[in-house]
């Protein structure tokens, strides 16, 4: 790395301070649900085009996205909305820098009191105050503060820096997948999510995951008939504590140096919603459950689903009622590919010396749940962490995002990129 440009970058983040706080401050006021990203989408594309970047915004393809083998099913088109990519060209013979942002966030609910509002955007104490303000304008305020950087000093590094504003991360990545499809990943790339881990913790592998749904059949009546019937929720509890007793067997079973030691758990399974009856006094004829499993990397997360559904199976088997009624299980939704790089891999150990050059220390590495991150890994072979200025509380009442982490991501993107895309070409 060029010594007399690691004080320049590091000196021109700490002065953009306020302009960053302001872009992200900005975001935050401009709602962008997940599928009404569209006004947000327009304001980061008319702030890239000030800049000597190209810029590329496009509606994603219905179509070409349904046929992709990763495509997540959402109940929602492109039409109006727009991922936008902008990059900062390289002189050539340099690997390129992607800083990755996604602009949609989860919804508010409105039974809830924040303390500011949540399209506020709101600044006190080090911390900028909104829905998606940590998850994750912040990084897309990064993102497109590095570019202006780049630009306003006029360096050109021998790759290219691209900048990402992408949509649908939250409902599963079609955004992403998008970007891939239209070239902007590739083998000579290496993209940092700049998700809201903190800049001391750096994820390198998400595991895989998988939205199911059982219904399970029971005898609909009065109450006063309830000695007479079986209830659908007595069945149900049969298919609930049974799918605990697999997560506490799958917890057992599969290991992981990135996940192993985890306190809690390495890799959930879980029933997260239970839904029967219509009446306070009639024995309910249906229940439904919904929720989640999961799978680390090196697991096929179908295969993981078909073994799942065969265990429950078999212990419903030994329920007189359960086998004459059998119950199905409908696998929907939402769902990830389990996907990983190695720590030593080359991208990883890059971003380690940006991180003690720009901040004074190495991230820790270990992995994470799902995430986008798992896309360009597999569909692009383009090495992917997440790496991000932290916050909290996430999809929560109040979140906010730390405008020290910010500036600290800033630096170390800046950082990152003249470490990488100095490089030659792999």
């Amino acid at each position: 790395m060029p010594d007399d440009l690691t004080p320049m970058l590091l000196a021109a983040a700490e002065a953009r301070r306020e302009r960053l706080t302001e872009v992200v401050a900005e975001a935050v006021r401009i709602p962008s649900l997940m599928g009404e990203e569209g006004p947000l989408s327009a304001w980061f594309a008319a702030q890239a085009r000030k800049l000597d970047v190209e810029v590329d915004a496009w509606s994603p393809d219905d179509v070409q996205l349904r046929a992709h083998p990763a495509y997540v099913p959402v109940d929602y088109g492109y039409a109006d909305r727009e991922n936008v990519v902008a990059v900062r060209k390289g002189t050539g013979g340099g690997r390129k820098l992607i800083l990755y942002s996604h602009i949609d966030t989860v919804p508010v609910d409105p039974n809830t009191h924040w303390t500011h509002g949540p399209y506020s955007g709101d600044i006190a104490d080090g911390r900028i105050y909104g829905r998606g303000a940590a998850d994750m304008k912040g990084g897309c305020g990064v993102a497109l503060v590095a570019l202006e950087i780049l630009c306003e000093l006029g360096i050109q590094l021998p790759g290219d820096v691209a900048a990402h504003f992408l949509l649908d991360e939250e409902a599963g990545g079609n955004g992403t997948l998008a970007a891939i499809l239209r070239g902007h990943y590739g083998p000579n790339a290496g993209c940092v999510m700049l998700e809201p881990t903190g800049p001391r913790l750096m994820l390198i592998s998400g595991r895989g995951a998988q939205f199911f749904r059982i219904t399970v059949a029971g005898e609909e009546g009065g109450t006063e008939y309830h000695r007479d019937l079986v209830s659908a929720i007595d069945a149900a509890y049969i298919i609930y504590n049974a799918v605990k007793h697999y997560a506490r067997m799958r917890e057992a079973a599969v290991s992981d140096p990135l996940y192993d030691g985890r306190e809690r758990t390495k890799v959930p399974t879980a029933i997260c919603t239970i839904q029967a009856g219509a009446w306070p006094s009639t024995v309910p004829g249906e229940a439904v459950m919904e929720g989640t499993i999961e799978c680390l990397p090196g697991e096929d997360i179908h295969a993981v689903v078909a073994d799942f559904e065969r265990y429950l199976r078999e212990i419903a088997a030994d329920d007189p009622w359960l086998r004459e009624h059998p119950f199905t299980f409908q696998p929907f939704g939402l769902w990830f590919e389990a996907a990983g790089i190695q720590p030593d891999d080359p991208f990883v150990l890059a971003l380690r010396r940006a991180s003690q050059t720009a901040l004074g220390h190495e991230p820790r590495i270990v992995g994470g749940g799902g995430s986008d991150l798992r896309l360009p890994i597999l569909h692009a072979n383009c090495p992917t962490v997440l790496w991000g200025p932290g916050g909290g509380p996430i999809h929560s009442v109040d979140e906010w995002v730390s405008i020290d982490q910010l500036v600290e991501m800033l630096k170390a993107s800046l950082i990152a990129a003249v470490e990488w895309c100095g490089g030659p070409e792999s």
